[in-house]
């Protein structure tokens, strides 16, 4: 068994995530994850890139694989996205199992970590921030969709209410997170205009 199969227990993974049904952000997850000693950061994780990828990496790889420990039992679902981390119901039609899923593939495969180091880091990034301002891809269509916590069969007036909703809970004259606006804005810029 490898180091990250002992980092975090699924149970863990389900505990934190079916108290917060609205799901948590990445930044969110860690920091109950760490508020409960369940995984320890240190005080610079935030401030290396390096180790901020091996956190991030260790997580990914466990929501994955927990990913695949609901389907098999057909028990429920994830939808990961680093702004919104959320455990859904299981649907037989779901076909994120059988198509490829270049972003599962990677995090499953934990020599992607091993063998990473600070130079093909920082060129990863680079590629990252180039595709980012693409067009969107079926992939970014998806995390959109995630993020606004509804699945493909979603009609344009689903996405508005849904975005509606999730924009008044989070707005910052709320006490809301600014970056959450940000991301549901875009999210539902993204799907409304395909």
């Amino acid at each position: 068994m490898s180091q990250c199969e002992h980092w975090l227990c699924s149970d863990v993974l389900l505990e934190v995530l079916s108290a917060h049904p609205e799901g948590l952000t990445e930044h969110q997850l860690l920091k109950w994850l760490a508020d409960h000693h369940y995984v320890d950061l240190d005080d610079d994780c935030y401030h290396d890139m390096m180790k901020l990828f091996r956190v991030h990496f260790l997580l990914f790889h466990r929501l994955y694989h927990l990913q695949n420990e609901l389907h098999s039992r057909q028990s429920g679902s994830l939808s990961i996205h680093t702004l919104n981390i959320r455990l859904i119901p299981y649907h037989v039609h779901e076909k994120s199992l059988t198509e490829e899923d270049s972003l599962k593939n990677y995090y499953l495969n934990i020599k992607h970590l091993e063998e990473m180091v600070e130079e093909e880091l920082d060129h990863l990034l680079a590629g990252f921030w180039k595709t980012y301002h693409r067009s969107p891809s079926q992939e970014a269509r998806q995390e959109a969709l995630a993020l606004l916590g509804l699945d493909d069969l979603a009609s344009d007036n689903e996405i508005k209410r849904a975005w509606r909703r999730l924009a008044m809970r989070h707005h910052p004259d709320r006490g809301g997170d600014e970056e959450q606006i940000k991301a549901l804005n875009h999210a539902v810029n993204l799907l409304l205009s395909g």
